[in-house]
């Protein structure tokens, strides 16, 4: 090692680099596929949810009908038990004098706890598992937020007041939710809180079963057709007026599925998931990027332990003249290479230590170094460093130790060594390949997440401050509108629940076109209500038609659509037409409106789906507000309003930017974008420390053919290009070879999309020439340093 510091230093820098980015994925990877294995129960425990089709449009939603949990359990053996999970949105919580917004909050069925594997804490008095949620108002709240409100006293018999739902008895505190579980909630309430219809068709909820053992969820999803005839079939008519086999008839469905509660963050992205979760691609392209890593270090790794095997023919020889078997020299190999490659493992792990910080705000998790050191994952990666050692001393080992003293002492081994040169330009060219690989989808993520960005959204996100909870004003909303609106930085003011990013109230309803067909088309699109300012305030355009008015009575019974609800009921022209909706089940089966403009198109959800039929009802929803405004000073207009907010109620002022909100709509693509650029800079870095080792061993076993060359004329430039160009040619044949590669992944990953980049020539094209610039500078470092040399120093190396 003190003999070859660079051949040393690079190994084991190498190997250490890729050793502690494998630790990292291998952490955020094998976190991931955790989520909700945790339960005792857990390979008997499934989501049920719900799909089909109606007129045209897919439906998948993450829940079923309130009434499934109870109906399941009754009608099917294979149903052990059902539990259901709600939510109301956010609430203010109060207790004593002091109030919180709270976003966190579910109602539960009363065996929530007995279904999922959420302990209860043991360090309060007073808590019945069995009757702790049987009564209404009553709610179980986590450690943390327990001690949130209460400190250290026992929180059970208190009472917080939640919202307008009044005063909640505290009957049980659980531990927090463990972070590798689909949703994360801080309140469970009592379901028999709140109301529910009791149809099928009108409360959807999160509904969990837990299955017999030996049952299995194949003969459950036999029975859905059964199921929908039986559930579904009766209320049909009360909602669309039509019965099951009408319905059925003119080619729409509905059917019921049962998921895997441990399929749900990586294979679920249904409507109303209680919370974003991830996809399953981008563990594929992590594990992918941890093996193309660790492959990369290993060549390098293999590579210089082969090339620097050869100048050491010699000490070979001399030591089997000496009298040692060859027994001995692969032991002596073999032992060198592991011992580096634990010393590189040592290094990773301080890597680790060191970046694990930074990695965590990237990747949005909480790991400790513990996670690596306890466990199977450290004998693990200490196993596979052994198997790394064998296999790079392997061919020190087996062929140099091999070799006749005679043959060697005589100068004719070194050129036996030189035999490996097509395998270290092999694994050279595989390093690149990689590199450029991973070159051009950083270059492509970037480019799709810039496009999002700044694609025509069809409304004007900038200068748009949301105003949240303005529910909470109640009588005095209208005041405060009026109030915040004679502001001078202020344009424009409209009371929303719905905004085009971020949390909203919205729904879907079951629209049917009033053109007097005995069985008319049913459409089921997306709904909001919006008031007259709602879409000057937000820059959105109208294709026909008008705005809501408050001059004409009539639009209590008028609506807007889009383009695309245009488009989908067949109108040219929509001025005049007419829809009806749904009923609710409750005997009011339909109503009618009439259509009095057309809203141009615009993304209201991502640019992975294409903008969907949306149908805008006259309607002041107090959720939230939007202030269109026009100010250089900010935090001066916020002070302001944040003053005005106070003089009317204690309730805490929150706000937040439409465009930041329109930002986080695709915080796991950019997160993804990030780290594709950090591992792109961590594979071209362990590539260039593989290239720069054997562009010094290359010119080290050159140095008496510098000298000659030198001597009889050969120019610096010369010399150089000499050194270069065999570089140069594999780090061309790996753009040829990493080019449909990286065009193949990078399709695939843009396919998620519906609005997406074109993948163009130049972006490989860019890619190929970083590469090329980053070799070169790489090799010719030793290019110069070689072609500078003294001639007679040159000549007397040897």
């Amino acid at each position: 090692m003190l003999r070859n510091k660079i051949f040393s230093a690079i190994n084991i820098v190498g190997l250490a680099v890729g050793l502690a980015t494998c630790l990292l994925i291998v952490l955020f990877v094998l976190h991931e596929l955790s989520y909700d294995r945790y339960h005792t129960h857990a390979d008997r425990i499934y989501r049920m949810t719900t799909h089909g089709r109606i007129g045209g449009t897919d439906i998948n939603a993450a829940g079923a009908g309130a009434p499934a949990a109870s109906a399941l359990v009754r009608d099917y053996t294979g149903v052990e038990a059902a539990t259901r999970l709600n939510t109301d949105g956010s609430f203010i919580v109060k207790h004593g004098t002091d109030s919180f917004k709270e976003e966190h909050v579910a109602f539960v069925d009363s065996n929530f706890f007995t279904i999922l594997s959420i302990p209860l804490a043991t360090n309060y008095s007073g808590i019945n598992p069995k009757t702790m949620l049987t009564e209404p108002n009553t709610v179980v709240l986590t450690q943390t937020t327990a001690r949130k409100y209460f400190g250290d006293q026992n929180p059970v018999g208190q009472t917080l007041t939640m919202g307008d739902k009044g005063a909640f008895r505290v009957t049980g505190v659980c531990e927090d939710v463990p972070s590798n579980t689909h949703f994360h909630y801080d309140f469970f309430c009592s379901m028999r809180s709140i109301k529910q219809s009791g149809k099928w068709l009108n409360d959807a909820m999160h509904t969990y079963l837990l299955l017999r053992e030996g049952y299995s969820v194949d003969q459950l999803r036999a029975k859905s057709t059964e199921m929908v005839a039986r559930y579904i079939g009766p209320e049909l008519p009360q909602f669309l007026g039509i019965s099951l086999a009408e319905f059925l008839r003119k080619g729409d469905q509905l059917r019921f599925q049962f998921q895997p509660i441990t399929d749900i963050h990586l294979h679920s992205d249904y409507e109303d998931e209680l919370e974003p979760n991830s996809n399953v691609q981008y563990i594929y392209i992590f594990v992918a990027i941890a093996g193309f890593i660790l492959l990369l270090a290993c060549i390098n790794f293999m590579n210089l332990s082969t090339a620097g095997s050869a100048g050491r023919a010699k000490e070979v020889g001399v030591r089997k003249v000496m009298g040692s078997e060859r027994g001995q020299l692969m032991g002596q190999f073999l032992a060198e290479s592991v011992l580096l490659t634990f010393l590189a493992l040592l290094l990773a792990l301080v890597l680790v230590a060191v970046l694990l910080p930074g990695f965590n705000q990237l990747a949005g998790k909480q790991f400790g170094i513990g996670a690596i050191v306890s466990g199977w994952m450290l004998p693990g990666i200490g196993l596979a460093c052994l198997l790394i050692g064998l296999l790079a001393g392997s061919y020190p080992a087996f062929v140099l130790s091999a070799f006749r003293p005679v043959s060697v002492l005589k100068g004719r081994a070194v050129n036996i060594g030189a035999r490996s040169g097509w395998l270290r330009n092999t694994l050279v060219t595989v390093q690149f390949v990689v590199s450029i690989t991973m070159i051009v989808s950083t270059i492509l993520v970037s480019r799709q997440l810039n496009y999002i960005q700044n694609k025509k959204v069809g409304f004007d996100k900038e200068q748009v401050l949301i105003l949240n909870d303005t529910y909470t004003l109640a009588s005095k909303l209208d005041a405060f509108k009026a109030e915040i609106a004679k502001l001078s930085p202020v344009v424009r003011v409209t009371s929303a629940g719905y905004m085009p990013a971020g949390s909203s109230n919205s729904g879907n309803n079951a629209f049917q076109p009033d053109n007097g067909s005995v069985q008319p088309e049913t459409y089921r699109n997306r709904h909001y209500f919006v008031d007259e300012d709602y879409l000057p305030t937000l820059g959105i355009g109208l294709a026909q038609g008008r705005n809501f008015s408050k001059a004409f009575p009539s639009d209590s019974s008028a609506i807007l659509i889009n383009e695309a609800a245009a488009r989908q009921f067949g109108w040219k022209n929509p001025i005049g037409q007419r829809l009806k909706t749904a009923g609710d089940g409750s005997g009011e089966i339909q109503r009618l409106y009439t259509i009095v403009g057309v809203v141009r198109d615009f993304h209201f959800e991502s640019m992975r789906q294409r903008v969907a039929p949306l149908v805008l009802f006259r309607g002041q929803d107090n959720y939230q507000m939007a202030l269109r405004v026009k100010t250089d000073d900010m935090p001066a207009l916020l002070k302001t309003i944040e003053q005005r907010w106070k003089a009317q109620t204690d309730m805490p002022f929150t706000y937040s930017f439409l465009s930041e909100r329109f930002s986080l709509m695709y915080a796991s693509e950019q997160r993804v974008g990030q780290l594709f650029g950090i591992f792109a800079g961590l594979a071209v870095l362990i590539a260039c420390l593989g290239l720069f080792g054997l562009a010094a061993f290359t010119t080290r076993q050159r140095t008496k053919e510098i000298g000659v060359r030198k001597v009889l004329g050969a120019s610096v430039a010369s010399i150089i290009t000499l050194l270069s160009k065999d570089f140069l040619k594999l780090v061309l044949i790996a753009i040829v070879i990493a080019s449909p590669i990286a065009w193949y992944a990078m399709n695939r990953w843009l396919q998620d999309f519906a609005y997406k980049i074109d993948i163009e020539w130049w972006v490989f094209a860019l890619a190929g020439f970083l590469a090329v610039g980053i070799a070169l500078l790489t090799v010719s470092f030793q290019s110069i340093k070689a072609a500078l040399m003294n001639p007679v120093r040159s000549l007397r190396s040897e």
